[in-house]
C-alpha cells in the first residue's frame, strides 16, 4: 500500500487563490489562442500570458462573478497584446547575415523605405535560393546591371539562351508570387 501525503493549503490560502487557479485552468488555452491571433510570436506567448495572470491577480477584486470572466480576460489579453506590440516596435534585432545587405541609410530616408528595401532583399534572397544554378548564373549578373551580351559571353552560351533563362526565371517568380 502506498501512502500519498496530502499537504493542506498554506494558512494564507484564500478563496481568491482558488479563483485565480480556476481562471488559469479554464481560460489559459483561450488566452493563448487570443495572443497568437493578435500577432504575439509563439516564443513570447508564455511570457505575455504570465503577465496577463499577474494583472488578473492584481485586479481580481474587479471581477463581479466568475461567469463574467471570459470577456474580462479578453479585454486584459487584448491590452497586453497591444502593449507587447508597442514595446516590440522600440526593440531592434539585427539578423546575422543580413546586416551587410542593408542599404546605407542616407539623410532623409524614412524607416518605412528602409523596411521595404530590407523586406525586398529578403524576398530576393529567398527567390534566388529557389532557382536552379543555371538560371541563377544568368539572373545575378543581370540584376547587377550587366548587359545580356556580356552575361552570355561570360557563361559561354548564346545570347538567345541567356534571354531564355531570364524568361524562365521571371515565370518562376510569377508562380512564387501567386503561391
Amino acid at each position: 500500500m502506498v501512502t500519498i501525503l496530502v499537504h493542506p493549503p498554506p494558512a494564507n490560502f484564500s478563496a481568491s487563490h482558488a479563483l485565480l487557479g480556476r481562471l488559469y485552468l479554464e481560460h489559459r488555452a483561450f488566452l493563448r489562442r487570443l495572443l497568437l491571433g493578435q500577432s504575439v510570436p509563439p516564443r513570447d506567448v508564455e511570457d505575455v500570458l504570465q503577465d496577463i495572470f499577474v494583472t488578473v491577480w492584481r485586479r481580481l477584486s474587479c471581477l463581479v462573478t466568475p461567469e463574467q470572466a471570459r470577456p474580462w480576460l479578453w479585454v486584459i489579453g487584448l491590452n497586453h497584446a497591444r502593449n507587447y506590440r508597442k514595446r516590440l516596435r522600440n526593440e531592434r534585432e539585427v539578423l546575422v547575415g543580413f546586416a551587410e545587405d542593408l542599404p546605407e541609410q542616407e539623410d532623409g530616408t524614412s524607416p518605412e523605405t528602409l523596411l521595404q528595401a530590407t523586406y525586398g532583399m529578403f524576398r530576393l534572397k529567398r527567390f534566388l535560393g529557389k532557382l536552379s544554378a543555371r538560371l541563377r548564373s544568368a539572373v545575378i549578373p543581370y540584376l547587377e546591371g550587366r548587359p545580356i551580351t556580356e552575361i552570355a559571353a561570360s557563361l559561354g552560351i548564346k545570347v538567345k539562351t541567356a534571354h531564355s533563362r531570364l524568361h524562365l526565371a521571371r515565370k518562376h517568380l510569377e508562380t512564387l508570387a501567386l503561391a
